[in-house]
């Protein structure tokens, strides 16, 4: 496949995926719009020409699909085609903890995405990721303390302006991450 049928390809997937609100979606909702995808002739129909019908179904849901929550970010090869980025690290640290953190430079990783905090001598892992991907966050941050990394980590659960996280799931957020002895945070995507 050429790298511009993949860029028109992906630019459709990711537009419809905007529409969608595909961050928030079920996994039913998601297979339907595979499903969907698969039929319209200028997804589907394309990859065809290419791929077999599972091959090409493979492709969207491991290609630019598993890519769009860190596109969403400007992070990947398919950032570009994202036309309503979603606030930057830099933005969700000043809504979630304040205006005197900054991000340290060159300290941005992905799976998930997460950076390094910094406000005088403390110093702090700060992660993101949609409402429903709380359990990444928290098992990277699990990981890193048990590898003796000691700096404290807040996790960011983010949600939609047409989508926000209801209480009850903030509630439960904060109640695991006092179990946890993580620092949880939410914050409501413009």
């Amino acid at each position: 496949m050429s790298k511009d049928l993949e860029d028109k390809i992906a630019k459709k997937l990711f537009a419809d995926a905007e529409a969608l609100g595909w961050s928030y979606l079920t996994g039913d909702q998601r297979s339907a719009a595979y499903s969907q995808w698969m039929d319209d002739p200028e997804v589907g129909g394309r990859l065809r020409e290419f791929l077999s019908n599972e091959k090409a179904r493979v492709w969207i849901k491991d290609g630019p699909m598993k890519e769009y929550a860190r596109a969403r970010y400007g992070v990947g090869k398919y950032a570009q085609y994202v036309e309503n980025p979603a606030a930057g690290a830099r933005d969700l640290v000043e809504r979630a903890l304040g205006p005197n953190w900054e991000v340290v430079p060159g300290s941005r990783k992905i799976k998930p995405l997460r950076v390094l905090i910094r406000r005088g001598e403390d110093e702090r892992h700060f992660a993101w990721a949609p409402s429903g991907q709380l359990k990444h966050l928290a098992w990277v941050a699990i990981k890193a303390e048990a590898s003796g990394d000691a700096r404290p980590w807040v996790l960011c659960v983010v949600g939609s302006f047409e989508k926000p996280i209801p209480a009850d799931e903030r509630a439960a957020d904060r109640r695991i991450g006092a179990r946890c002895q993580l620092e949880i945070v939410h914050v409501d995507d413009l």
